[in-house]
């Protein structure tokens, strides 16, 4: 179900006054919220990507019993593990061991086979035809199950938890069902943590209309973002251009790119604002996903504000574990690099997806190295150093921008120019000092982020190629009359102004402040000014979450 649409007003109304009304018999409160969940995951109309048939539902309900049964086994152990005996600790470890195992191979087999299987044999198929191999790959037929990266992650934090001796496994299966089912943020996250949420429901809920009000308003930001900073920019520009990138102007691409930077951040984070805003009217607090992240001065920071909640679950259960910052530099090094290629990976299988966890990944490891590097003139040694770094780049851009994008070799030397231009840049320029200094990190982390998009939103490598080909024609066309009308103009600048350069804080406090001063017919007048909207932009029906299809 599509939280921006009419069918999930008709089931969250009644699902408020219920889940309220049971507030005093907790028991059947979390099986009705349990219900509705899946109701809500099985229910909707059919979008792009497809949703998949009511029944993998399944896959949700196995998810859950997994590891509720791997955790109970494991924490089964815990005295025998504790044991001064070698003998019966060793034991227990393999015991333990073996149920997390059951854990890590359940779950992200499933993932695995749904999300990643084709890409795997498309990449069989292409090796084997490069070797001059004959051979015939079958493509199978798979829906992805709407938001099973997150509900895996989810349930495999809370095993992999319970093994590490941090968290105590909830003894009651409804309320662990219901942390895995929440429909609030089920299918897009955030993806929340056993301990953030589960004592929440050992606590009475506890209605009051400040709950009520801040979730309200959060709800309406989120609708205003998804539906026009989102879906309608795509309706009436992005999605045009990405279909057909050859028929448009260097200027207008590299626009489009801007609108889907726009569009991606409004899309994702206008969902999670709704998810916040409905499970506070619910009585359950959610954790934050994003803090401005276009506002951040450097890549680092910048994923550490976007997508807070699948960042840190990586910082602690893959990049911890591998060493973390711990040991010789190249190790720390590939820690990093690896991290965040899964990172990029996560988002979905394709080879546009890995040339942006790449491209990602090993920002990543230049903004860790730029940042600890001793700065200064250098010695000959040093400078030498420099140049040879310069021409490997170089090389390295070049290299890929002829072999994998096979683009011409005008634009391949001016690519591969641009990227040993920008590295320069970054490195040369001081991490602190003016507001100037500041405000020029901002542009260029933003900029990183506009132009390795081009990876994300391209249906496909010859796609990229038509984009970044097109962007380095450099043609002096600028934008078309009629192309973008005054409408969207208005909206497009509006929304990367205010992401760029309001304080978030500072905005939100004042404007909720102003919010809930409304007396109720107002913010009632407000609702459906922007159902009618919505209605009106948006006449071709609601669009699946971009985030759904991974």
């Amino acid at each position: 179900m599509l939280f921006v649409s009419f069918d999930f007003l008709l089931f969250i109304v009644p699902v408020l006054l219920i889940s309220w009304g049971l507030s005093h018999v907790p028991v059947m409160r979390v099986l009705f919220l349990i219900a509705a969940s899946y109701f809500f995951y099985m229910a909707g109309p059919e979008t792009d990507p497809l949703q998949p048939p009511w029944y993998f539902v399944g896959l949700l309900a196995l998810s859950t019993v997994l590891d509720y049964v791997c955790s109970r086994q494991i924490w089964q152990q815990r005295a025998a593990f504790d044991s001064k005996d070698p003998r019966t600790k060793a034991s227990a470890a393999r015991v333990r061991n073996f149920w997390l195992g059951v854990s890590l191979v359940g779950n992200l087999g499933l993932l695995g086979y749904f999300k990643y299987t084709n890409f795997f044999l498309g990449v069989f198929s292409d090796v084997a035809h490069a070797l001059g191999m004959s051979v015939v790959v079958p493509h199978l037929e798979l829906l992805l199950p709407i938001g099973i990266s997150f509900y895996t992650f989810q349930t495999l934090s809370y095993t992999i938890d319970v093994w590490r001796g941090r968290l105590t496994p909830e003894p009651s299966f409804r309320k662990f069902a219901l942390f895995v089912v929440f429909f609030p943020q089920l299918v897009a996250g955030p993806i929340v943590r056993a301990h953030e949420f589960l004592p929440q429901l050992h606590r009475p809920p506890r209605l009051s209309a400040e709950t009520m009000t801040r979730g309200m308003y959060r709800v309406m930001i989120g609708v205003a973002k998804k539906a026009i900073l989102g879906d309608w920019i795509a309706s009436q520009f992005t999605d045009a251009v990405f279909n057909a990138p050859e028929n448009y102007t260097s200027l207008e691409i590299l626009l489009s790119l801007y609108a889907f930077t726009l569009q991606l951040y409004a899309d994702f984070s206008g969902y999670t604002d709704i998810a916040i805003g409905v499970a506070l009217m619910l009585g359950f607090v959610l954790p934050e996903n994003f803090e401005r992240p276009y506002q951040a001065k450097n890549l680092g920071e910048f994923w550490r504000r976007w997508h807070m909640t699948l960042s840190t679950w990586l910082r602690d259960y893959v990049f911890f574990p591998l060493g973390g910052s711990k040991g010789s530099p190249g190790r720390v090094y590939f820690n990093l690099w690896l991290t965040m290629f899964l990172v990029g990976m996560w988002h979905g299988a394709s080879w546009n997806f890995i040339l942006y966890s790449n491209i990602h990944a090993l920002a990543m490891v230049f903004n860790r190295w730029n940042r600890l590097r001793k700065r200064g003139t250098g010695t000959a040694k040093t400078r030498a150093m420099w140049v040879t770094g310069m021409l490997l780049l170089f090389g390295a851009v070049y290299g890929l921008s002829t072999a994998v994008l096979q683009l011409g070799q005008p634009e391949s030397l001016g690519l591969a120019g641009f990227a040993v231009l920008m590295f320069l840049i970054v490195a040369r320029l001081p991490e602190t000092g003016t507001a100037w200094n500041t405000a020029l990190h901002v542009l260029l982390t933003f900029h990183f982020t506009v132009l390795s998009r081009v990876f994300f939103r391209a249906d496909d490598l010859d796609t990229s190629r038509k984009m970044i080909a097109g962007l380095l024609r450099f043609d002096t066309h600028g934008i078309r009359e009629g192309l973008i009308t005054p409408a969207v103009w208005t909206v497009l600048l509006f929304g990367i102004g205010y992401h760029l350069l309001t304080p978030k804080g500072l905005v939100d406090r004042e404007t909720y402040a102003v919010f809930r001063r409304l007396p109720g017919p107002l913010i009632g007048l407000l609702l459906a000014a922007l159902g009618l909207a919505v209605h009106l932009l948006l006449s071709s029906g609601p669009r699946a979450n971009i985030y759904f299809q991974f």
